[in-house]
């Protein structure tokens, strides 16, 4: 085999060039009252990471759960109460401001709750796996209609159901 038969550089990388995000992002995914707004897809990654960011209005939260992938946050602006379990079992809160950061290894389980008066935003960032979870989970078979804009318990239940295709679970807050 001669060398001429192999891609130059240019070849290699024609199709695999620097995407720029705007400031309202990419594409959003909304999942009830919460917007995800992916900054990088795994399709643009090589399916290695993902990252979004998200608004937490105030006294928005994130119910206490677990996944097989880890996450890393960045908080970009206000603050958000982060739980986790001791070695108890029993969920205790951090406050994270901006520019603060935390890593949640696999199978951690962590919730969010932003516990000021101000909206907080930051960026997430996973493996693909995670992006895939939360697309299935909100858009089962590419269902658009899976969930209204304001989640009922029972939506909320049928969201539940569907991340657990995924290894999403709701974790209760005791051992």
């Amino acid at each position: 085999m001669s060398m001429s038969s192999f891609p130059t550089p240019l070849q290699e990388i024609i199709h695999h060039n620097v995407i720029k995000n705007n400031k309202t992002g990419g594409p959003a995914l909304d999942v009830g009252q919460m917007r995800l707004l992916w900054r990088a897809l795994g399709e643009n990654t090589g399916y290695t990471f993902s990252i979004f960011e998200s608004t937490f209005a105030p006294g928005m939260s994130i119910p206490l759960h677990k996944h097989p992938f880890p996450e890393f946050f960045y908080v970009l602006e206000g603050n958000l109460s982060i739980g986790y379990w001791n070695n108890q079992g029993v969920t205790e809160w951090d406050a994270c401001e901006a520019g603060e950061s935390l890593m949640v290894q696999p199978n951690a389980p962590h919730t969010f709750f932003n516990k000021s008066e101000h909206p907080c935003r930051m960026l997430s960032v996973s493996t693909y796996h995670h992006e895939r979870m939360m697309k299935d989970a909100v858009h089962p078979e590419g269902r658009t209609d899976f969930l209204p804009a304001q989640l009922t318990q029972a939506d909320f239940q049928k969201l539940t159901k569907s991340m657990e295709k995924n290894q999403t679970f709701l974790v209760a807050d005791h051992a």
